[in-house]
């Protein structure tokens, strides 16, 4: 299953965040994700970025690669496309709820498996890129429902210049 479009939105009468991805193959699929999921989503996929870049870096380095990318990859998002659904709901129109998740690095492609309360599963094989971007789409959900959840903020490291004054130390 290849994923085409990303969409989401935070419901304030549910407290949970409607999530929706479309495939290359005509399916649309809409799941309730939790504070508590959403947080494990996050996270999942910042671990297992930062465990593949482990891999060829040393971890603090790996660690700061991966929230570069990550920056980077929110500063390029594209919120303002209009979701484009699917003709085909293979598990109905009306959003199922997660209950856990599973997360895994394969190589290049991180997959995901969402477990909703019907006892069934959902699973989905992303490259990192996409990945990132779905990160992306749920920090900014986390934030319009004040769920403090999310990615830690990174602040850039301010650049002294030849003109700038050296801080005085007393």
């Amino acid at each position: 299953m290849s994923i085409k479009q990303f969409n989401g939105e935070w419901v304030a009468r549910e407290d949970r965040v409607r999530f929706r991805f479309n495939t290359s193959e005509g399916e649309d699929y809409s799941f309730w994700l939790t504070r508590r999921i959403l947080q494990g989503l996050i996270a999942g996929a910042q671990h297992t970025a930062v465990k593949t870049l482990e891999k060829t870096h040393a971890p603090e380095v790996a660690q700061a690669v991966q929230a570069f990318q990550q920056q980077a990859v929110a500063q390029q998002a594209n919120f303002q496309q209009n979701y484009q659904g699917a003709a085909q709901h293979p598990l109905g129109e009306e959003p199922l709820l997660v209950i856990g998740l599973v997360i895994h690095q394969q190589d290049e492609q991180t997959s995901v498996e969402f477990q909703l309360s019907i006892g069934q599963s959902v699973h989905i094989q992303m490259a990192q890129h996409v990945v990132q971007v779905m990160v992306t789409l749920l920090n900014k959900l986390q934030e319009t429902a004040q769920w403090g959840v999310g990615l830690p903020d990174v602040t850039p490291m301010p650049v002294l210049g030849a003109s700038a004054t050296p801080p005085v130390v007393h």
